[in-house]
């Protein structure tokens, strides 16, 4: 019976990963223009970033000609402006932080998120080239997120177990019938 519950106990561990995965994607909205709520960019200056709020993807992209920033995170300058941007305060006085994600795509373009993480997540997916952003997908949830992931991890933990319930039982029933016979 020690052996059932810890076994039970670590298949509720192993699946969180799985669970806040599912609840991840829940958590990303295709990307509309929002006059109310606005979306973070990522401006790379030479020697600092700055996240400018925007309602409408026209207000920053594509970039002015003699502006001194670039959207674009070069791969050699990728470690600094990770590091900037978690230093970044928060537009409001709250214990919410920076988060970013940045892949990769060729030389002069990456898949970048970029969010606010506090009591819920807000923020973007875009496309960063050095000149203009391509906006993917908005980020948004409330402190109700984390119970979005409670969900699959029960839904799923429960099915994994109703799964080795029913084997066991089936297995119970073959080998009383290949007895009897």
């Amino acid at each position: 019976m020690v052996v059932v519950l810890f076994a039970m106990a670590a298949s509720f561990v192993a699946l969180f990963p799985v669970s806040w995965f599912l609840a991840d994607l829940q958590f990303s909205h295709p990307f509309e223009e929002n006059p109310y709520f606005g979306s973070p960019v990522l401006l790379v200056w030479p020697d600092r970033v700055e996240i400018r709020q925007f309602h409408h993807v026209s207000e920053v992209s594509p970039r002015p000609r003699d502006a001194g920033y670039t959207f674009n995170v070069s791969p050699e300058r990728q470690a600094w402006v990770e590091r900037q941007v978690r230093d970044a305060p928060a537009p409001q006085p709250t214990k919410a932080g920076w988060i970013i994600h940045v892949k990769q795509l060729g030389p002069a373009r990456q898949r970048i998120q970029l969010e606010l993480m506090g009591d819920g997540v807000k923020g973007i997916i875009y496309e960063a080239r050095t000149d203009e952003i391509i906006p993917l997908r908005s980020r948004l949830t409330g402190p109700g997120g984390a119970f979005i992931a409670l969900g699959f991890e029960m839904l799923m933990w429960a099915a994994l177990w109703l799964l080795v319930w029913l084997i066991r039982l089936m297995l119970k029933n073959f080998r009383k019938q290949s007895q009897s016979a």
